[in-house]
């Protein structure tokens, strides 16, 4: 279950920070992220199962995300819809469904000059913060929305959710301390990092939080490599500070 949570996550991660993306109508470009030796071996192995229980949403939610995580965003698509479709109520679908349904929204041309982008965009992270409000004590589904919203930022609609979240996820760690697996936490602290860099402003104080949760991630391990592009931000900030 971890194994696919953390996919889930991560892919949720690569979001990425789309205040860009809506200057005008032009796509971003989501570059595909190459697979390792066992990453490519679980893709096989789930297209297999899949061939052989095509109608498995489980099978379908976790090759999608692996899709979605590598930014193959159709391909995730085409999985994860017809997951939700048949289990609308799970949410932990419903947010792994929402999550690329944003990025593909980011991803598109739009001729009306971005407003049918931001639309598409902010009914995704609706979505997803509906999926975080209708399982508030599942902590898988809270983290995508932290992860989520943290890196989209104040475009999503939702950007305070990450401050609550951020409480939430204090209080449970103080209850039960061994509940969360390290690389969870991770990637919490460098999204909790990024959303305080994000809200800063020139505020300082807001930074120095910011640069607290970059160094207990990377005190825990190495930047994870598909996570590189914010670790460089944030590790330019560091430099800035002074703190590296």
């Amino acid at each position: 279950m971890f194994k696919k949570v953390l996919t889930i996550l991560i892919s949720s991660f690569f979001i990425g920070n789309v205040v860009a993306w809506f200057s005008g109508a032009a796509p971003i470009e989501f570059g595909k992220i190459a697979y390792s030796e066992g990453e490519m071996e679980q893709v096989e192995f789930l297209q297999q199962e899949i061939g052989e229980n095509s109608t498995d949403p489980d099978l379908m939610l976790e090759l999608g995300q692996l899709f979605s995580h590598h930014n193959e965003l159709e391909k995730a698509a085409h999985l994860l819809e017809a997951a939700y479709q048949q289990r609308p109520d799970d949410m932990l679908i419903r947010a792994a469904y929402y999550s690329n349904e944003g990025k593909r929204a980011g991803a598109m041309f739009d001729p009306a000059m971005g407003l049918y982008k931001l639309y598409r965009l902010r009914h995704a992270m609706d979505e997803v913060d509906q999926a975080g409000l209708s399982a508030d004590s599942d902590f898988n589904v809270r983290l995508i929305r932290l992860i989520t919203f943290s890196y989209v930022g104040e475009v999503s609609g939702h950007f305070e959710r990450v401050f609550e979240d951020e409480a939430w996820f204090k209080n449970l760690m103080d209850s039960e301390p061994d509940l969360l697996p390290a690389a969870m936490q991770q990637v919490m602290y460098l999204s909790l990092a990024n959303a305080y860099w994000v809200k800063a402003g020139e505020g300082t104080e807001d930074l120095a939080v910011a640069m607290d949760y970059y160094q207990k991630a990377i005190a825990m391990a190495p930047c994870p490599a598909t996570m590189q592009t914010s670790c460089e931000q944030l590790g330019q900030m560091a430099v800035t500070l002074g703190k590296s």
